[in-house]
């Protein structure tokens, strides 16, 4: 029997017809809220965004049209009238679908300011009225509706079966080419799906990869569709938390993360250098563990041991997540995991406070982050643009910079080397006018645990973890960036921030592997000014502290939300620190309570039982106050994320 074969063809000119749609849609929306957009939007900025939409939409129609391809390319006679008939409704029901989505959804903008997300459902599931309402919403806006007709008569009409135009071919031809046609278009959806189609990537894009393409939060909704932020938030759970407190007042008294500016506030307008380093675990910092092995332990961080002795420092320190996209969050915008990455939650979108937004916005600083990665990666780039940070300097920025050596500090898997990379930072930020608020994320302490071959007989295998050395080597690379910036212009006018990201999965001692030893990282306030004290105090300290901390510091004037606390004029006694490890924890003095958002489900005295053997639930007095305490971490975070209330947003 002899078979037809233009297929390709026509699913690339239906495919089209569905691109068609999206950008329809898009200009629909643009048209409904411009007055939301108007001031800021110009063409230069409206191409971005339209770049960036192409992405996004790829991503989209790769996932609502996978089972049409599929079916269209599998090699069997396609004039069967019902495999036919299939394949077509699989093209036109999910991108009929889709516009309808993206048109009632640009409507309901005006009533959130952002793209709906799979939180919707949880939101609405138990309306009585839903259908009233969405009927009433049609009348108001008819032309939507009109809208969506005439669009989905273009897919019915425009839709191309394969069919129509065979040539004739052998069966044999006929299977290869379907077969082979098949596979390649299974590897162009998956990376059309991942976001990978036009750019390098190292996990699929997020609606919070949007923030690439725009100067301000809002207009990501412009380079975003619908159905791409359903589709990517529809795996991440709501966690719908009680409302364990009914009164405000009662809520705020016991936790609230607006930060109101100080009477006694002294303004310094001092320059900001935050310094996030991969996998610095409080366990390899000798002078932070000087009890371990017998008291014969020396750490692996010379310098960082050195650079401690001359901060403000606090007993306990933890991050506040356990990857490092959890980092940037805590430290920069004083936002904590909540049960999943904040920049891969439904909430990704919402307008934040940072240091950048604040200082950058408000106070005028000169604003940059820094990543030696390929500028893409981890979704680094996009986040510093939802932070505010008006430039970005990654891998393509230092290879360009005759200066430096190129692509011959390329590590061979993740980015530029620590030492030259940090080199760099310094030299950019003496280019900078200040203040400048700048941050580093440093990335060679990382698997697969290589260093420059230079250091190969200096920094060596010394402990049951290849990682060790490349501690050894960050440490260094750290003590000559240090060195570097004593000689700038700008250096005595700095307050330095150094953490790491999270701690380290290669532990050596037990008590860094529990819920509590696996939080600990390294925190330090350094002020070569000699104006911030100097002394380490018996408090908790966490990530999400880092931006509170920093403003107070500088006598900053305006409010702003972070889930932390200014260190500087909290009493010891009433530190703490809250993450979560599968359910959350709440650490405060010399316990921690592990909290699943309806019951305690442990309460150990941390310092004294480090091991956390001995479950003390329902046996302490200090275990009632740090359930009310959690609980109001715990809803003021998630209503404040639901109802896109993590910032203060006044403009500049």
């Amino acid at each position: 029997m002899k078979h037809l074969n233009r297929l390709p063809l026509h699913i690339l000119v239906n495919i089209l017809i569905a691109y068609v749609c999206y950008g329809a849609c898009r200009v629909a929306f643009l048209l409904e809220n411009y007055a939301q957009f108007s001031n800021s939007l110009t063409w230069d900025s409206l191409w971005t965004m339209t770049r960036g939409g192409l992405l996004f939409d790829t991503a989209a129609i790769c996932y609502t049209n996978c089972l049409y391809v599929v079916l269209a390319l599998l090699p069997l006679w396609q004039g069967h009238r019902v495999l036919r008939a299939l394949t077509k409704w699989t093209f036109i029901i999910p991108n009929a679908l889709a516009v309808i989505i993206n048109l009632m959804d640009t409507a309901y903008f005006s009533f959130t300011n952002k793209r709906v997300t799979a939180d919707v459902f949880a939101e609405f599931q138990n309306e009585e009225n839903l259908g009233g309402i969405i009927g009433i919403e049609l009348l108001h806006h008819w032309y939507f509706v009109l809208l969506a007709i005439a669009l989905i008569t273009l897919l019915v009409w425009g839709y191309r079966h394969a069919s129509e135009s065979y040539l004739r071919v052998s069966r044999r031809r006929f299977v290869i080419t379907q077969t082979v046609s098949l596979l390649l278009a299974l590897v162009l959806m998956i990376v059309g799906m991942r976001g990978a189609l036009f750019r390098k990537a190292t996990r699929p894009i997020s609606p919070n990869d949007a923030f690439r393409y725009v100067n301000r939060p809002l207009e990501t909704n412009v380079v975003l569709n619908t159905p791409f932020t359903l589709l990517r938030t529809i795996r991440h759970k709501s966690i719908v938390t009680p409302v364990y407190f009914t009164d405000r007042a009662e809520l705020d008294s016991l936790f609230t993360p607006v930060h109101q500016p100080r009477a006694d506030r002294v303004e310094r307008r001092r320059n900001v250098v935050v310094l996030i380093v991969e996998s610095f675990a409080d366990e390899f910092i000798g002078s932070r563990n000087r009890d371990l092995d017998g008291g014969t332990y020396r750490g692996y961080t010379p310098f960082a041991d050195s650079l401690l002795a001359q901060s403000l420092t606090f007993r306990e320190s933890f991050c506040n997540g356990w990857t490092s996209i959890d980092a940037m969050p805590a430290v920069l915008a004083g936002i904590p995991r909540m049960h999943d990455a904040f920049v891969l939650s439904p909430f990704s979108l919402n307008r934040i406070n940072s240091l950048a937004t604040e200082l950058g916005g408000h106070w005028g600083y000169h604003s940059a982050f820094f990543h030696g990665a390929e500028n893409y990666s981890m979704g680094f780039h996009a986040f510093a643009r939802a932070a505010g940070f008006k430039e970005y300097y990654g891998r393509e920025e230092y290879y360009a910079d005759p200066r430096f050596g190129g692509k011959a500090d390329f590590d061979g898997t993740w980015g530029v080397w620590d030492e030259p990379f940090l080199q760099y930072f310094c030299t950019k930020m003496t280019e900078m006018p200040e203040p400048f608020v700048t941050a580093v994320f440093t990335l060679s302490s990382h698997h697969p645990f290589a260093i420059p071959e230079k250091y190969k007989d200096v920094f060596l295998d010394e402990g049951i973890y290849p990682l060790h050395k490349c501690i050894r080597y960050t440490d260094n690379a750290l003590r000559l960036f240090f060195e570097s910036a004593r000689q700038q212009p700008w250096y005595q006018n700095t307050l330095f921030v150094l953490c790491a990201d999270h701690a380290s999965s290669r532990t050596t001692h037990d008590r860094y592997k529990t819920e509590v030893g696996a939080f600990r990282v390294p925190i330090l306030f350094f002020d070569p000014s000699g104006e911030m004290p100097v002394e380490c105090i018996d408090g908790i300290a966490q990530q999400t502290d880092i931006m509170p901390t920093v403003l107070a510091y500088l006598g900053y004037d305006r409010p702003f939300v972070a889930f932390g606390k200014d260190l500087l004029h909290t009493a010891p006694e009433d530190t703490w620190a809250y993450n979560d490890f599968n359910v959350p924890q709440l650490i405060r003095g010399d316990y921690v309570l592990q909290y699943d958002r309806q019951r305690v489900t442990g309460f150990y005295d941390y310092r004294h039982d480090q091991l956390m053997q001995h479950d003390l639930s329902g046996q302490t007095a200090e275990e009632p106050a740090m359930v009310l305490q959690v609980q109001a971490i715990l809803q003021s975070l998630n209503q404040r994320m639901q109802d896109n209330q993590i910032a203060i947003t006044s403009d500049p």
